[in-house]
């Protein structure tokens, strides 16, 4: 038969376990919250309220405005590069990178980010392409 004082010591264990469980689990949304703060503030930072209007005109193909956004596109392009890492490192939790990625690849199938990317000479990490050359070819556009 167990003793009163061992009931104790398996339900002191067991709130222990609980509660190391609940601060672990509240300790990693926390970081996955910041993580989400942080990408937020630096895409505002790129992006200014008063070029959003240029730059979704040129995501769309209009060329008016390439020339004037294209530190923007760069900056861009290298924050996807620098979320992709990370992600892939895994200090980016998956599920906010699936968040982002179908606007990640909505940008770079762009005419304006192909342009920029066959121009600079950037590559696409396997994490965007899932390693498929043809997903590689058809988000840089025929000049892979």
């Amino acid at each position: 038969m167990v003793s009163f004082g061992h009931l104790i010591a398996v339900l002191a264990v067991a709130v222990s376990a609980a509660s190391i469980a609940i601060a672990v689990y509240q300790y990693r949304r926390t970081v996955h919250r910041d993580i989400f703060r942080v990408y937020a503030d630096k895409y505002d930072a790129i992006l200014q309220p008063e070029i959003y209007p240029q730059w979704q005109k040129a995501l769309a193909g209009d060329n008016t405005h390439w020339e004037r956004l294209t530190p923007v596109m760069i900056a861009y392009l290298n924050l996807i590069w620098e979320e992709c890492y990370l992600a892939g490192d895994r200090v980016i939790p998956k599920r906010l990178w699936e968040l982002w990625r179908p606007e990640i690849q909505r940008v770079l199938r762009s005419d304006f980010a192909r342009q920029i990317m066959n121009t600079c000479d950037f590559h696409f990490p396997d994490e965007l392409t899932c390693g498929s050359a043809r997903l590689a070819t058809e988000l840089r556009g025929s000049q892979m």
